[in-house]
Parts: structure tokens; sequence; C-alpha cells
């Protein structure tokens, strides 16, 4: 399910006709006041927040809801300005597009999306190999029930910041490049910059109590990319 919180219908009914052959059923939410109790009641997988419909509450909204449910979150501006993704990926959002609106690239973010999701169960209902677990020091990831805990305590991740993590656990303490990430979290014709890693990185570290300016577990290799401590 797609859920979409703005008011502008033209964009709206063009996603819509994407979607009419597939089994992504879509509903709106032309207000933030609905917006949360909507993502509560319905779980959706998929969220797009319209930054200009929303204005100042956007952020709020995209809190509210990461607090509710575990969708995918997506913001789109008509301004490209970077101050604007900053802020929605440290809200909690897993992507945030900017300039003009394009529902055939958000269809294709759903698309590319739920095809590894889709992917993912079907391997785990074959029997092919059962979701790993990771362990290194007071950090535990289960992928097959998509939890983080840090000595014991849950922790709340976006589903951009579990894959990140889970890539670099994947990893073993060797080092991912940034192109390797980001291929291996968005897809290979993703157009995710180093400085929109660099923010999801940072805002993942917050998240685990590991001080962005100065990590002791999720760290930085100058000119190449991340790696985890295992040791």
């Amino acid at each position: 399910m797609l859920l979409i919180v703005g008011d502008h219908l033209r964009w709206i009914e063009a996603v819509a006709d994407h979607f009419r052959a597939d089994e992504v059923s879509l509903v709106v939410a032309d207000d933030a006041g609905e917006a949360v109790g909507v993502a509560h009641r319905l779980r959706p997988g998929f969220v797009a927040l319209d930054v200009d419909s929303l204005g100042g509450t956007v952020m709020q909204v995209c809190r509210g809801i990461r607090d509710v449910c575990d969708a995918h979150v997506t913001m789109h501006s008509s301004a490209d300005n970077e101050s604007v993704v900053v802020a929605g990926l440290r809200a909690g959002a897993d992507d945030v597009l900017t300039g003009p609106r394009s529902s055939r690239e958000l269809a294709a973010r759903v698309r590319a999306a739920l095809r590894r999701w889709t992917a993912t169960e079907a391997r785990v209902e074959r029997g092919d190999a059962a979701p790993p677990r990771y362990s290194y020091g007071s950090l535990s990831i289960d992928v097959g029930l998509r939890e983080v805990r840090v000595a014991d305590e849950r922790i709340g991740l976006t589903r951009t910041q579990f894959d990140i993590l889970v890539e670099l656990a994947r990893r073993r303490g060797a080092v991912v490049t940034r192109r390797d990430l980001t291929e291996a979290v968005w897809g290979p014709r993703s157009n995710a910059t180093a400085d929109r890693v660099g923010v999801h990185i940072g805002a993942l570290r917050r998240r685990l109590g590991d001080d962005p300016d100065d990590p002791e577990l999720v760290l930085n290799v100058r000119g190449v990319g991340y790696r985890l401590a295992v040791a």
C-alpha cells in the first residue's frame, strides 16, 4: 500500500495511473492532521510526503509516521534545496526527492523496493537460507525480525538505516565503499549521492548512540566508505 500525503491532485492522479495494473493500493490523506492516524490504522508499506502541501508541518508528520509504522518514507519538494534534504533525512525519511514532481520516478522507486522485499521473502519461504543474525559487542541485529538492539535495548530504525546497518554487518568489519553501499541499499540505478549517504550514516549513528563526531561503531574510512567496528 502507498499512502500519499498532499493535495496536488494532478500529481496524485498520475501516480495512481502507474499502479492501476499492479498489486499496489493507493490511499490519499490531504492534510497533516489525518496523515499519522491513517498511517497508524492502515500500516502502509510506502509513504510519500508532499513538502509543498504540508509546509512547516512536514517534518513533524514524518516523525509521527515513523513512530507508528515501518513504512518506506519518501519526501518530495519542488525546491532543489540541500537543507530540505538534510532536514528530511534527519526527520526519518528514507529518501528526499527534489525538483519537479515525477510520478514516474516515485513509481520506479516503489517498484524497486517492492522487488527487493519480495525477493527476500521468497528466499526465506523457499528455505534457501535462514535470515542471518549478527552480534558485535553490545550490538545485535536480527534480519528476519528486522530488529536491532544495543545493550538489549530495542532501537527503532528507518528501513534505509536498517538496510545500511545490515550491509555493513554482512561485511564483518570490511570496508564498504560508498558506491557498493548505495547499490546494495538503493539499487544500481540509484542517484543517491555521497552526501546523502553521509546524512543517513549520521542519523544511524545517533540512533545507535554512536557519537557522529567521534564514532566508535560505524566508522568512516576517509575517501573510501564505511565499516563496522567488530572487534
